[in-house]
């Protein structure tokens, strides 16, 4: 009697939870606002960023070798950050990487209005910002414990993941309309303004029960840390198998991140409202899939929900090479949303399995570490990947990239069903 009155409790909180039990948390809102903010602008940047390359080197394959340059400080500081943050109040950590990402797009944006912005600059801020993006992860991803019960992760992580695709929808029209008024240089600054509003939110933030480590930083340490965090990831075989999958999703899906402008002006020969159908399409297609996870993860088996979700990613993934067979340029404008909007479902349903297994699996002691070793080994992939999609760029069209790895996406998740330590997901 007594342990079905306990079940019976349990069952009744975990009934009670919904995305209103998680508006009343202020704490949580108050950095949900400023991760919107900061969202809209990132979206609104996107549009900026890939036409100010293409502006400044006349090669939209360039953004392949920056995607590639972006992933080097978070494989080789990442680790090092996690162990890092430990040591530090969050909320500094936060601060200090919001407005140093400001202050460098900031920069950025008068050098090309001043028209002396250069390929080299391109890639070193991206270096830099990236720099500071890797060490403001692991930081996020600890502080959610201290503004959020764990019972609630799932909604609260769905919500934000839902939230943010909306403000991303917003920033995409909202790029076009800040480019034709205030032309690239307008749109980065209003990136600049956002992380800027971002981290000045994160300073109401009141966080609780921070525990920090007393121990002195030092090389000995730094390395003790770092090596416990890499075995508790390798003790852990559910994220063990996350981070070795996400390494080879990572550079998968890197054409469709990368060749997208290519593939929808020289494939498609659409204009720039191509460009934003597809992202649209796939954003609201992510918001779909965030505002569904958390009934679906309560009625279906995460491995099969898992499976599944990458099946229907690969499969539109590789369909996007025939869409330039029809003739009709209404017929490629409607497949051009509705099969990126899928993929945005799947996409988003597996990476919100992926953040929840994460943040259920670890302890909280050492999630900061956890979470540099884990996003180091998932991108470490990347560099690799941006070579060898510019190479393969060199003889095989965006369609043909897209066919092939679409099926290399299709095999990977098939292969899953026998890896026996991501059955648990």
């Amino acid at each position: 009697m007594v342990k079905k009155g306990i079940r019976e409790i349990g069952m009744d909180k975990k009934n009670t939870l919904n995305y209103r039990s998680i508006l009343k948390e202020k704490n949580f809102m108050t950095y949900l606002t400023g991760d919107l903010v900061s969202r809209l602008g990132d979206s609104i940047d996107f549009i900026a960023y890939g036409w100010l390359v293409f502006q400044v080197t006349g090669d939209v394959s360039i953004m392949a070798l920056i995607f590639g340059v972006n992933a080097i400080p978070t494989i080789l500081f990442q680790p090092i950050a996690g162990v890092f943050v430990e040591h530090k109040k969050k909320k500094k950590v936060l601060f200090i990487c919001n407005f140093g990402r400001a202050i460098i797009v900031t920069i950025t944006a008068i050098m090309f209005f001043m028209g002396i912005l250069q390929t080299y600059h391109l890639f070193l801020f991206t270096f830099i910002n990236s720099t500071f993006e890797s060490f403001q992860s692991p930081a996020a991803v600890a502080s959610l414990p201290l503004i959020l019960d764990k019972d609630k992760y799932s909604y609260g992580m769905a919500l934000k993941s839902t939230l943010s695709r909306v403000s991303e929808l917003l920033g995409l029209p909202l790029a076009g309309l800040i480019i034709g008024v205030f032309g690239i240089s307008g749109a980065l600054l209003a990136n600049a303004l956002s992380f800027y509003f971002c981290g000045i939110l994160i300073c109401i933030i009141k966080y609780k029960d921070e525990i920090l480590k007393n121990q002195v930083l030092n090389i000995k340490s730094y390395y003790k840390n770092l090596k416990e965090g890499f075995i508790y990831i390798k003790n852990t075989k559910l994220i063990l198998s996350i981070c070795i999958f996400g390494a080879i999703l990572g550079m998968l899906i890197m054409p469709i991140n990368t060749l997208s402008i290519a593939y929808v002006f020289e494939e498609l020969l659409l204009g720039s409202e191509g460009l934003v159908i597809l992202n649209i399409a796939i954003t609201s297609g992510m918001l779909i899939g965030s505002f569904i996870f958390p009934k679906i993860k309560e009625r279906f088996k995460g491995i099969n929900m898992f499976i599944f979700s990458g099946g229907v990613f690969g499969m539109n993934y590789l369909l996007l090479a025939f869409i330039k067979l029809f003739e009709a340029i209404t017929i490629r404008y409607i497949l051009l949303f509705f099969m990126p909007f899928f993929m945005g479902i799947a996409i988003n349903i597996l990476f919100m399995l992926v953040n929840v297994a994460f943040m259920e699996n670890i302890e909280q002691k050492y999630l900061s570490r956890a979470a540099g070793v884990f996003n180091s080994l998932a991108m470490s992939s990347t560099p690799v990947g941006s070579v060898l999609i510019s190479i393969m760029c060199l003889t095989l069209s965006v369609t043909q990239l897209y066919f092939i790895f679409g099926i290399g996406i299709i095999l990977l998740f098939i292969f899953q069903k026998y890896n026996k330590s991501i059955q648990k997901i």
